[in-house]
């Protein structure tokens, strides 16, 4: 296990000199390889590891640069990209394609895509293919640059922040300058960087800075979490001859990265790219995703077994200060099988992931999508199907997005575990513009919520030098969800965590608040329904009941009042107290009797039921009672039969050789929920869709009740 703590005692001019000497050094190395060996291709073959060892240089050397001063820190893949950077042809010959248009076509439709082109006759070639598969070609930027291969990834830009208020690139030596191009080295891949330069500094954005190390470097070994950790293979100590201490020294003056972490690659012997993307990918300060193989595969299950373990350990832990939440997709291809399974080689490009999967999706490609829903919420994931991606070669490899160098930038640190409640509690963030528009401050806000309640935004006040707090009192204990967020005048929205500009209920902060002053208790209204309603077909008393629950930790007091209705109710009881966990039934008695009509009764009314729940101060009660005497007096109710009753779903009616036009079917609220017209002698009626309860059927201007269970 290898975790580099970084010597902050190095001086900037002692690592110019210090890069300098081993690029000079490396100049005089001379080639001794069989060119007809060595192939166009991602990996190295043994023959060039073989020839590898023994050489420093081939061909042209990125020039140093003295690291940037100032306040530094990496930028990560999922903060704002303004842009991604490719390579054309799209495709090429069947043993090497690129990328697929449908991924272009996508990317473009919200950054703009920088396409590497040999000339302009290509740029004219690459531009009719764009725009015959409806590519938003507005999006789409040329670079006209030579190249070597497809693999910007590996040879592209990483960029950092330099005193939050600018982007800068850092650049390095491909690790494949020395491996070889179809016999050569990769030198045009690597001057690519020097071309992207000049190209960014006059899209009239804002000019870029390139600082660069003769360090041997490749962009798939690499990934940062935009704070001070970064992660790569051993692949880095063996490719170069500086020290541990003396490459933590490098990368903490010209990207920030105060703590380092090398690990073995779980995959050598299957393939010696030995890349930390063919196998592992971060997608958030404090988450990571490993792959994971068979256990039958004895010889490679322990190996990731131990990786993921790796980011387990209570030594391990993200720069938040909390342990990593470690995602495992089922990637048997990562292990040797034949499958293709290329997963943690995808691309965040701001509210989207892109993840390789096969032209034809497989059950594990439906599983590795599921996999980035879960750990990415709020994101749209978006599977990219392909028959040219490789289990070490694949979307991330030919893809290298451009950190957005006019970003609105959140620092902040985040609560998490348990927080003592005083009563009192600050929250403090710094934004930074980095193109120096002007913060709108009332957009500046934490939003807040407590045990599963709704959001509340409070205002964060400016308190000088970039910084803006707000303190919120008494809140309760319990479980804390929030997230930050602001906007500038350029039209930038910003939040933290980063998701949440996208999707602000999708992933916020967490944290308990423990040990506060516990609230005063509180009685709890609840009831089992908010109206009665009753029908009867002769004159009796019909009674309802309404239950009313306690589910507070005080007694419940409760008052009926404001009755407005015929005199024929009477309600019990009007005034009451329930224990808390207790509940009591309030009986509504509806009186008929010595009601003389020749038609339909309807009354209407209401009541108010009064509680000291804070919550529940006052319930309004709905009341209705119908009464239905009329009938036919020639009709013969005897022989109308109706089976079963109570019934579960079909209801059998029997008219007894009567002549019924129809049949109608209500609720105990009146309410119509079934007719049927010029009845037969027997009919089966489904009722299952009705809801449980009291019906009333209707023949001819008779009603006959049925309960459905």
């Amino acid at each position: 296990m290898l975790v580099l703590q970084k010597n902050q005692n190095m001086k900037k001019v002692s690592l110019l000199f210090f890069a300098l000497f081993i690029s000079a050094s490396a100049l005089f190395a001379q080639s001794d390889i069989n060119e007809d060996v060595i192939k166009y291709q991602h990996s190295p073959l043994p023959e060039a590891l073989d020839w590898a060892n023994g050489q420093r240089i081939i061909g042209e050397l990125v020039v140093p640069l003295p690291p940037p001063t100032g306040q530094i820190r990496p930028i990560a893949e999922w903060e704002p990209a303004e842009g991604v950077l490719i390579q054309y042809p799209f495709t090429t010959p069947s043993t090497n394609q690129n990328i697929p248009l449908s991924l272009v076509k996508e990317m473009a439709k919200d950054v703009k895509v920088i396409i590497i082109v040999e000339s302009t006759s290509e740029q004219n070639s690459a531009l009719s293919q764009l725009n015959s598969n409806g590519v938003n070609t507005d999006n789409c930027k040329f670079l006209i640059a030579p190249s070597n291969t497809k693999w910007t990834r590996d040879y592209g830009p990483w960029f950092m922040a330099i005193d939050n208020n600018e982007v800068g690139m850092f650049d390095f030596n491909y690790n494949r300058i020395k491996f070889g191009h179809g016999g050569s080295p990769r030198t045009l891949d690597n001057q690519i960087n020097t071309h992207l330069t000049t190209y960014l500094s006059n899209d009239g954005v804002k000019p870029i800075n390139r600082y660069a190390s003769s360090l041997y470097l490749t962009g798939g070994n690499y990934m940062n979490d935009g704070i001070k950790q970064a992660f790569s293979t051993t692949l880095i100590l063996n490719e170069n001859t500086e020290s541990q201490s003396q490459l933590e020294e490098l990368f903490q003056a010209y990207l920030g990265i105060e703590n380092y972490h090398f690990r073995p690659d779980p995959i050598v012997g299957i393939d010696n790219i030995q890349h930390i993307d063919c196998w592992a990918k971060l997608l958030a300060p404090d988450k990571i995703l490993i792959d994971s193989v068979p256990p039958s595969n004895t010889t490679y299950y322990p190996k990731f077994e131990a990786a993921a373990a790796y980011f387990k350990l209570p030594t391990t832990l993200s720069s938040y200060g909390t342990p990593f939440q470690v995602f495992r997709v089922y990637a048997p291809g990562a292990g040797g099988a034949s499958a293709t399974t290329p997963y943690s080689n995808s691309l965040i490009l701001n509210n989207k992931v892109f993840v390789p999967i096969n032209s034809t999706p497989t059950a594990n490609d439906n599983a590795a999508l599921q996999v980035y829903k879960n750990a990415m919420p709020g994101y749209e994931i978006i599977g990219v199907p392909f028959g040219y991606w490789r289990n070490t070669d694949a979307l991330h490899c030919r893809t290298h997005e451009i950190a957005d160098r006019c970003m609105l930038y959140i620092k902040h640190q985040p609560y998490f575990a348990d927080i003592e409640n005083t009563g009192t509690l600050k929250f403090n963030t710094e934004l930074y513009s980095y193109c120096n528009k002007t913060i709108i401050s009332d957009s500046v806000l934490v939003y807040l919520k407590v045990n599963g309640g709704n959001y509340q935004a409070y205002k964060m006040d400016f308190s000088g030098d970039n910084k803006w707090e707000a303190t919120i009192t008494d809140l309760p204990d319990g479980l804390v969800e929030y997230y930050i967020f602001a906007k500038d005048e350029s039209g930038r929205r910003e939040s933290h965590p980063y998701i949440a500009r996208y999707a602000p209920n999708a992933d916020p902060h967490k944290f308990e608040l423990k040990g506060g002053t516990p609230p005063p208790p509180e009685p709890l209204l609840v009831l089992s329904k908010k109206e009665s309603s009753v029908f009867s077909d002769k004159l009796t008393v019909v009674e309802d009941i309404i239950t009313v629950y306690n589910k507070g930790n005080a007694d419940l007091t409760i008052d009926i009042s404001d009755i407005k209705f015929d005199k024929m109710l009477t309600i019990s009881p009007q005034v009451e107290t329930i224990p808390e966990g207790d509940s009591l039934k309030i009986t509504f008695s509806y009186n008929f009797n010595n009601i003389v009509k020749s038609d339909l009764i309807e009354y209407l009314g209401s009541c108010t039921l009064s509680s000291n729940d804070p919550k529940n101060q006052e319930v309004t009660i709905s009341l209705k009672a119908v009464l239905d005497l009329v009938g036919i007096k020639d009709f013969d109710h005897s022989k109308i039969v109706i089976y079963p009753n109570p019934t579960t779903g079909q209801l059998t009616i029997k008219n007894g050789q009567l002549t019924i036009k129809n049949v109608e079917i209500f609720d105990t609220m009146g309410r119509k929920q079934l007719s049927i017209i010029n009845c037969p002698l027997s009919i089966e009626v489904d009722v299952s869709h009705l809801p449980t309860g009291i019906y009333f059927i209707k023949i001819a201007d008779n009603f006959y009740k049925f309960v459905k269970l």
